[in-house]
């Protein structure tokens, strides 16, 4: 009797650590491969979209010829009331912005002085660009050669990637470019679109290539964007 007894102490811990290994190993299952590349990129495109502030940093390139010609590299901000920050380059020229309300402030690169516009939104016709507003590189209506390729162990958080060739629903966008190929690096657990990268032909000239990168981060973040002094 007493051995049956010293018995269960034994039995109810390996019947507890066999417990605790059946949920790990369906959380991992769960997590790392049930993973449905449509469901994943519908809630990311959702959520990150429904972002009322972010940074950024956006890179952009055009190939031709052989040869790559930088066309921006800028950091940015958005408001939670529509406001608008952004601070690199353009073509090879330097950019400072401000838009607050319905007035902008530029930084002339000569004078260094600031020019204000006011009573109206000269940024308005190109909301559409991804320097402007980076999500609109996002208002995708449908994706083709959808991949899930899995967890990126050598990136910080680990995010999934997916890779496909959507359908933009970006009228500035298409007018100049075609078939895009997009990579997107999705947050685990918040689901939130952390970088894209895309790769899209020209229309006229389908052999020059557009190659753009944006990062995402400080989602739904209080930034508070005030005119420069």
């Amino acid at each position: 009797m007493v051995k049956k007894f010293l018995r269960w102490p034994f039995i109810l811990s390996l019947v507890i650590v066999l417990a605790l290994v059946g949920v790990w190993c369906y959380s991992y299952y769960l997590r790392e491969i049930k993973v449905e590349p449509m469901e994943l990129i519908v809630k990311a495109l959702d959520t990150t979209n429904r972002a009322t502030s972010y940074r950024f940093h956006v890179e952009a390139s055009l190939i031709t010829g052989g040869n790559k010609i930088d066309l921006s590299s800028l950091d940015g901000e958005r408001g939670y009331d529509g406001s608008l920050y952004l601070k690199g380059q353009m073509t090879g020229q330097p950019v400072e912005i401000y838009q607050v309300e319905d007035t902008t402030y530029f930084r002339d690169p000569t004078s260094k002085r600031w020019m204000v516009t006011p009573g109206n939104n000269p940024l308005e016709q190109e909301k559409y660009m991804a320097e402007i507003n980076p999500l609109s590189i996002l208002k995708i209506t449908r994706v083709d050669d959808l991949k899930f390729l899995g967890r990126q162990k050598k990136v910080p958080g680990r995010p999934y990637l997916l890779t496909c060739r959507p359908q933009v629903n970006n009228q500035f966008f298409n007018s100049y470019w075609q078939d895009p190929y997009y990579q997107l690096w999705v947050e685990r657990g918040s689901n939130y679109i952390r970088k894209v990268s895309l790769e899209a032909a020209h229309r006229q000239h389908p052999q020059d290539k557009l190659t753009m990168t944006v990062d995402f981060y400080d989602f739904n973040k209080r930034i508070n964007i005030k005119t420069p002094q």
